[in-house]
């Protein structure tokens, strides 16, 4: 069952700021992982007071967000250097 993709108000934000090609490479690999479940895809530690989050690395970002049987709810795209301080 394909999963319905919502993206918060930033990161709606952080998307429409990256270059387009990157903007593609993010939208697929969204694309791949709410219909079959393949990516990289790894659960974050340390989240506290909250869902459970998950990271799906596509190149150098990193599509956080947290899942439901029915949605994956995009919280944030950052680069993989920005770090994960706002946890």
């Amino acid at each position: 069952m394909k999963r319905e993709v919502l993206l918060s108000s930033r990161a709606q934000s952080e998307f429409a700021d990256l270059d387009k090609r990157t903007r593609e490479r993010i939208r697929n690999s969204l694309e791949r992982f709410s219909s079959s479940g393949r990516g990289d895809l790894k659960k974050l530690r340390g989240v506290h007071d909250g869902p459970d989050l998950y990271r799906l690395r596509v190149g150098d970002y990193r599509v956080v967000f947290d899942l439901s049987p029915a949605q994956i709810r995009v919280t944030r795209i950052i680069h993989r250097g920005a770090g994960y301080d706002w946890l």
